[in-house]
């Protein structure tokens, strides 16, 4: 029988990983941990595409920043065409892909891996110049930092908020069968929040993933993980959702041809 999956991404995410595991003959359950919604006030945000050539950068660190700001830019009636003034950087090439067919515009730079560190790293970003960061509500703050100790003036604004995901398969039930062979994990929430679901929906804690190989999609989702009591098994060298079914299959050994 194929290994099966869980993808924890937010529903409307989930296909892109599904496909590729499908394609490479896993099974696959969704159980997504995360939702996305728009933010509460979005009065900061609309100011900034109002203003965005004002910007020397514009930084995009997720695929859900760009779909909030073409949601946005919709609201408001505005083209895209408005946010070409600043040079766009996205964190990684799913970022830069949505940037893209989204919004139509160019990416001007994107780092060698999909971190933030990575990123700031090749930020060319100096003193007194202007960046615009619009992201989660909740994030981490290492890229607005790091460019505010070089001088640079950065902006950032709540562009969406992540919520606690629903719905999906019974992931209680597929692990009390242990019928579960590996749970993917694309970013810190993810961890967090499919934790959450499990403890609400079945009272279980993270050993009920005891067993389970733990796939992380990079380092800081890692360690989230571990921070929350889970054994991490797989890190791909390519932070994408592709890296992380090739390393999927490689830890199971998986060819696809035997099963048709």
């Amino acid at each position: 029988m194929p290994p099966t999956i869980v993808i924890t991404r937010a529903t409307h995410q989930a296909g892109e990983m599904q496909s590729l595991l499908g394609a490479a003959g896993f099974r696959t359950l969704l159980y997504p941990a995360i939702a996305i919604q728009p933010p509460a006030d979005a009065r900061a945000l609309d100011a900034a595409l109002r203003n965005a050539r004002a910007y020397d950068w514009l930084i995009l660190t997720s695929a859900n920043a760009v779909e909030a700001l073409a949601q946005r830019l919709t609201a408001l009636n505005m083209p895209a065409d408005a946010l070409q003034g600043p040079r766009i950087a996205a964190v990684g090439p799913a970022t830069a892909r949505a940037v893209r067919q989204r919004l139509g515009l160019d990416v001007a730079l994107t780092p060698p891996k999909a971190v933030g560190e990575s990123l700031l790293a090749a930020l060319p970003l100096t003193a007194g110049q202007r960046a615009l960061l619009p992201r989660a509500a909740k994030a981490r703050d290492v890229l607005p930092d790091g460019l505010r100790a070089r001088g640079v003036q950065v902006d950032v604004v709540t562009a969406y908020e992540t919520v606690i995901g629903h719905g999906g398969d019974d992931l209680p039930a597929a692990l009390g069968a242990g019928q579960v062979n590996a749970i993917t994990f694309t970013s810190p929430s993810t961890v967090r929040n499919t934790l959450r679901r499990l403890e609400q929906e079945a009272g279980l804690g993270p050993e009920a993933l005891a067993g389970v190989t733990i796939a992380c999609i990079g380092p800081v989702t890692a360690d989230a993980a571990r921070n929350a009591g889970l054994p991490v098994d797989i890190v791909p060298e390519t932070y994408t959702a592709a890296g992380l079914v090739e390393a999927l299959k490689e830890r199971f050994s998986w060819d696809s041809s035997r099963f048709g």
